[in-house]
C-alpha cells in the first residue's frame, strides 16, 4: 500500500483547478466567438441574399426588385439554396473558430461535430444557377359549369336568406333607454 503524500495531493488538485479554469476562459472565448458569427450567401445573378446568425437561423432575407417578375417557385428555390449555402458557411467559420479558441480539444470537437451534422455539405447541383424542379402540384380544381337558362340558385330568387345566415344580421340593435355610462362618454371622450 502506497503513501499519499498530502503535500503533493495538493498539488496536484491546485494544478488540475487551474487547468479547469483556463478551459473554462477559453470556452468563454469560444461562446463570445460563436455569438458573433453570421454567414450570408447570395444567388448568382445577386437578386436574392439570405443571411443567418450563430445558430444557423435566418435573419435577413433580401430581394431584388427584378424578383418580382420572377416565378414564385424560383424565387422560394434561390432562396432554399442560399440559405443552405448560408448555414454551410457558417459550419465552415464554426469549425474554424473551434479550432482556433479550444484546439483538439473533444468539447469542442463535439461542436464542430454538431454544427457539421445539422448543416451538411451543400450538394454539388445546388447552386445559384442550378434549376430546382418544383414539387407536383395537384391539378388545379375546374371551374363549375354555368347553370342552365331559367335556372338560378336557390337565394337568387328567393326572398329568404340562404341557411344559415341570420336574416336580420346587417341591422343594428341599441337599447331603448342609453345607459348612464353611454351618456358620459357621448359627452366627454374616454382618452382625455
Amino acid at each position: 500500500m502506497a503513501v499519499l503524500d498530502p503535500s503533493r495531493a495538493a498539488e496536484d488538485i491546485a494544478h488540475k483547478a487551474a487547468d479547469f479554469e483556463r478551459q473554462a476562459k477559453r470556452f468563454e472565448r469560444l461562446q463570445a466567438r460563436m455569438s458573433a458569427l453570421a454567414a450570408t450567401e447570395s444567388s448568382s445573378d445577386g437578386r436574392i441574399a439570405v443571411s443567418v446568425d450563430s445558430n444557423g437561423v435566418p435573419t435577413d432575407i433580401v430581394l431584388a426588385a427584378s424578383t418580382r417578375g420572377m416565378d414564385p417557385t424560383a424565387v422560394s428555390a434561390e432562396i432554399m439554396s442560399c440559405l443552405r449555402r448560408a448555414q454551410a458557411t457558417l459550419r465552415t467559420q464554426v469549425a474554424e473558430t473551434v479550432n482556433d479558441t479550444v484546439g483538439e480539444d473533444p468539447a469542442g470537437a463535439a461542436i464542430a461535430d454538431q454544427y457539421a451534422q445539422r448543416f451538411p455539405d451543400v450538394e454539388a447541383g445546388d447552386t445559384a444557377s442550378s434549376a430546382h424542379v418544383p414539387p407536383k402540384l395537384p391539378a388545379p380544381v375546374p371551374p363549375r359549369p354555368p347553370m342552365s337558362a331559367g335556372l338560378h340558385a336557390p337565394w337568387e330568387t328567393s326572398a329568404t336568406p340562404p341557411p344559415g345566415r341570420k336574416p336580420d344580421r346587417e341591422r343594428v340593435v341599441t337599447p331603448d333607454e342609453p345607459d348612464e355610462d353611454d351618456e358620459y362618454y357621448n359627452r366627454k371622450s374616454w382618452l382625455v
